[in-house]
């Protein structure tokens, strides 16, 4: 019988995917002469996370096309630089290699992995006592920070990756995890082309929320606002209200279930070795972690 999780570890997938594309050159080639520097950078980075966090249990959740959120305001994520093709192709790779580990993969229709993550955090967090590590370097996901939610959030490299948890948070942002959409109503957010406020920066946005919890509460006191900041506030709250539309993250997306009896790394050594050894790879088989048991156990 499968014990239930401790330690979940939940990867964003293109946050890692992109990580690593651009930290390897494409002189990473595999027995066909293709490029794998993303399929590569990916494995290495998710076996050193398995081995140095030893979690239970690890799902990827990756993004699909479009979202909800390119309806609401056609202008969302304008202007983000044109993602190499060679991305969307190492992923597609990479996707049967992690399904013969037997890692488990969320996407869903019209949302973004964020959503999913969400989605997938919050059922965690309600339907047990396990504890949530999220892999990402996308700054949405400090919305869930959690007591028993933790992010680990890669700077220069994922060895020297920030450990964020609720009070680190408020810490280095001065804002709690609850407040994170707002914050980005007020700033906005250049890399998903969400407006905010015009002329509202992080320091003022998190002084504002300090004061009054919600973006709603900062608009009921106006009045208790300087002139410079209340005229910039009161010429912005349309872009602040559909900002934070835009920011906030779906945590019921209702075609994602987390399955707590799938904690993944349940493959077969043999199968693992003949689909990896098209890579040409010593050093990922090597690296390779041992397969887990029907009961979780390593072996």
């Amino acid at each position: 019988m499968t014990s239930p999780p401790r330690t979940i570890l939940l990867v964003d997938g293109h946050s890692l995917a992109f990580r690593a594309f651009y930290a390897l050159p494409p002189t990473f080639r595999d027995t066909q002469g293709r490029p794998i520097n993303l399929i590569y950078g990916f494995l290495m980075m998710l076996f050193r996370l398995l081995e140095s966090e030893a979690p239970d249990a690890v799902a990827v959740v990756f993004d699909l096309d479009h979202s909800f959120r390119e309806e609401m305001y056609p202008a969302y994520k304008e202007g983000r630089q044109t993602i190499d093709p060679a991305v969307a192709e190492q992923v597609e790779r990479l996707r049967p290699l992690l399904e013969a580990l037997d890692v488990p993969l969320y996407t869903a229709q019209g949302y973004e992995a964020d959503d999913v993550l969400a989605t997938l955090t919050r059922q965690i967090i309600e339907r047990s006592d396990a504890h949530v590590l999220i892999v990402s370097g996308d700054r949405d996901m400090f919305a869930l920070l959690h007591p028993r939610v933790q992010l680990l959030y890669p700077t220069r490299s994922l060895q020297q990756a920030e450990r964020y948890t609720p009070e680190r948070l408020y810490e280095r942002w001065g804002i709690r995890p609850e407040q994170v959409a707002h914050f980005k109503a007020l700033v906005g957010d250049p890399s998903d082309n969400i407006p905010g406020v015009r002329g509202i920066g992080e320091k003022t946005a998190a002084r504002l929320l300090q004061r009054f919890p919600t973006l709603d509460a900062i608009y009921a006191h106006l009045d208790d606002c300087s002139p410079a900041v209340r005229r910039k506030l009161e010429a912005g709250r349309d872009m602040a209200l559909l900002s934070l539309r835009l920011a906030r993250l779906v945590d019921d997306v209702p075609t994602i279930e987390y399955n707590f009896t799938r904690l993944g790394l349940r493959y077969d050594p043999a199968q693992v070795e003949a689909q990896f050894a098209v890579l040409g790879s010593q050093s990922l088989l090597d690296a390779l972690p041992p397969p887990r048991r029907a009961n979780g156990v390593e072996g």
